[in-house]
């Protein structure tokens, strides 16, 4: 595995001059830092990407130069500047980190650049000006959805909100969700702030006690099943408890955590250890590799946004799964591979070869099938599903997907 990835990078890696009737195209990730195995993934998506083009019968082909960068502003910069000078370089894709993205736009745009941002979910980045596009839902939307999600599709109505203070991604992911949240009727009985990357999370479990010192003790408790519809019009079946009378004191339900990752996997720890094993409502950054074995270690159900899903059943994610484990050996464990996949499919689609074609037919295209779904673009910004991830005895499935 390890073999073959490598190659396929030194193939992109080298710039040679574009040969008649070859696309070159860019990719910046951050291979290097804590993001870098969920940025593999989107990378490894988006090579799988140009082998597919590049094996068809298509006349199309691409060549792709890779730049690895860290994540932090000066080398993002270095980076842009780098694929900048790529010799007949005319669009480029990657990033799955907010700050990354932020520092990277206006360096595209300085060097007229078209750019499609594979993961980064910051509200601002589609309207920031120039030929900057977006593929994920962002942060705002992604809050209020899951908190649609859990009112009317879960019912649930008190929770524990624990989130980031870092203004962060996740931070504007929990803005979104507790005003939504809030709006349609919902108890926030305590909001946990986390202002540190590596906090002490032990005030979690006493922060519960304290609400919740036992669990559906106090009200008649009937199972439920309601059937949540998916964007392939099918249902999935979950299980919901729905109180039949109003408790005299609002007990927790569900616990939401919207922090980075390596807290929120903590935050799963301290649960537990504390054996206080609540339903997990979790915004994106749980579709990080990096918090992988913690969630499906956890004893009780999670629900969590993710910007694709690889449970979902159609043909093209069942042909895109295949593909990747035969080419790398396993199964992508997170969405970005989807991201990164459908990043390329999408600036090949527009069969252009300069960068004024592609930021014209890009902003054209409509109902785009991609892994993450049907994708269309209303402006800069791509429209498509957001999905809601149900892991449950570490088993996972796809319980909707939300437009």
């Amino acid at each position: 595995m390890r073999i073959i990835v490598f190659m396929l990078c030194f193939i992109c890696f080298a710039s040679p001059p574009a040969r008649a009737g070859e696309i070159v195209l860019g990719a910046i990730f951050e291979l290097k830092g804590s993001q870098a195995p969920t940025a593999q993934e989107a990378l490894n998506g988006a090579l799988l990407a140009v082998k597919k083009i590049n094996s068809s019968k298509d006349k199309i082909k691409i060549r792709l130069d890779v730049e690895s960068v860290s994540g932090d502003t000066t080398g993002v910069l270095n980076g842009v500047n780098n694929l900048s000078k790529s010799t007949g370089i005319i669009a480029a894709t990657g990033l799955i980190s907010e700050d990354a993205a932020l520092a990277a736009t206006p360096a595209f745009q300085a060097a007229t650049l078209p750019f499609l941002c594979t993961g980064a979910q910051a509200d601002s980045l589609s309207s920031s000006g120039g030929d900057i596009f977006t593929l994920a839902v962002p942060n705002t939307r992604t809050g209020q959805m899951l908190a649609e999600f859990a009112g009317n599709t879960m019912q649930i109505n008190n929770i524990i909100l624990i989130r980031s203070d870092l203004s962060d991604s996740s931070a504007r992911q929990a803005d979104g969700f507790a005003r939504r949240f809030k709006k349609n009727g919902g108890k926030i009985m305590a909001e946990i702030r986390i202002t540190e990357p590596s906090p002490d999370l032990s005030f979690v479990s006493q922060k519960l006690e304290e609400l919740a010192p036992a669990q559906n003790t106090d009200s008649a408790v009937v199972d439920e099943s309601v059937q949540a519809s998916n964007a392939d019009d099918s249902a999935a079946g979950l299980d919901i408890q729905k109180r039949e009378t109003e408790q005299e004191t609002p007990q927790v339900e569900a616990v939401a955590v919207f922090t980075p990752p390596n807290v929120a996997a903590k935050v799963l720890e301290q649960l537990k250890q504390s054996k206080q094993t609540y339903t997990i409502l979790g915004g994106t950054c749980f579709d990080y590799v990096s918090i992988q074995k913690n969630i499906l270690e956890y004893p009780a159900t999670i629900y969590h946004a993710a910007q694709a899903s690889m449970d979902r059943d159609t043909p093209l994610v069942h042909s895109f799964i295949e593909s990747y484990k035969n080419l790398f050996g396993s199964s992508p464990k997170t969405g970005y591979a989807g991201l990164g996949f459908d990043s390329i499919m999408l600036l090949a689609a527009a069969q252009q070869e300069t960068s004024t074609g592609i930021v014209n037919e890009l902003a054209k295209i409509t109902a785009f099938e991609g892994v993450c779904g049907k994708i269309s673009f209303q402006g800069h910004s791509a429209y498509k599903p957001l999905y809601i991830i149900q892991i449950e005895s570490g088993q996972k499935s796809m319980a909707t997907a939300l437009d």
